[in-house]
């Protein structure tokens, strides 16, 4: 086993000189190919990224990750590479998987890259983006983002609970692939928290269960009542100058040491 070929071992030859980066990125593709470990490919890719040529190979193997992955870690990851190293050839692929895609983990992370560059380069990308959670939700751009964040806060507990859960009860494979789908996907879990909705705009919002609220509550412009109950806040935006619509705020049963000053002086 201590012979097995992995990302780190390849890496290294690279580094050390030992192979060409032409030849290492074909044994990464074959680790790819063959493995059934999430962790093993997205590392593979990751590596990939590293050391990227800008050449048709090299932009195929990151494109079948792309659009042929079943994990959206590594879906994402070859995103990522392919707007940071091909930025000329990267938008038809991207464009058809942001049609197709379906992961909460995915357009979260990808949303967020996007946010990091230059608008105009990727203005494409991001509209196309936007507009599939704009659909979904049926709500404007900001709230959107914000359901998705709340989304993705509810995925990450999931996949931490996950294996905790499959411990103690025993299911098929098509049960596992329903609760995966559910807890994975975007759904309308998000939504199940907006208590009032009016012309795409967030007015009344529940946030319970949680133990982070995301800073992109602070651009729910039109939100005016806000009920905190029964979380475990660790992490909340201090300022929300864009909350101006805010009228009532119920902020009850929380583990927190201290509210922001948008909460504790809204009555």
């Amino acid at each position: 086993m201590s012979d097995q070929l992995t990302p780190e071992k390849i890496y290294s030859r690279i580094l050390n000189k030992e192979i060409e980066k032409k030849d290492a990125i074909k044994l990464f593709e074959s680790l790819i190919n063959n493995s059934n470990n999430e962790d093993t490919r997205h590392t593979a890719l990751g590596f990939i990224g590293k050391i990227a040529l800008d050449d048709k190979k090299t932009f195929e193997v990151i494109e079948s990750c792309l659009i042929s992955d079943e994990s959206p870690l590594v879906r994402f990851e070859a995103a990522k590479i392919l707007i940071q190293t091909f930025p000329k050839r990267e938008i038809e692929s991207l464009l058809w998987v942001i049609q197709n895609e379906k992961s909460i983990y995915f357009f979260k992370k990808l949303i967020d890259l996007l946010e990091t560059y230059d608008t105009s380069r990727f203005k494409e990308i991001r509209e196309k983006t936007l507009k599939k959670i704009e659909y979904h939700y049926n709500l404007n751009s900001d709230d959107s983002k914000f359901v998705l964040d709340i989304d993705y806060l509810d995925y990450v507990k999931f996949k931490t609970e996950l294996y905790n859960f499959l411990d103690k009860f025993e299911l098929s494979d098509a049960d596992k692939q329903t609760l995966l789908k559910e807890n994975t996907e975007i759904g309308n879990k998000g939504l199940g928290r907006v208590k009032k909705a009016e012309g795409g705009f967030i007015i009344s919002l529940i946030l319970s269960d949680i133990n982070e609220i995301p800073s992109s509550i602070c651009n729910l412009r039109n939100l005016q009542e806000l009920e905190i109950s029964y979380c475990k806040i660790e992490k909340y935006p201090e300022k929300c100058p864009k909350l101006l619509s805010l009228k009532r705020i119920k902020f009850q049963n929380n583990t927190i040491d201290k509210v922001p000053s948008w909460i504790r002086y809204k009555s």
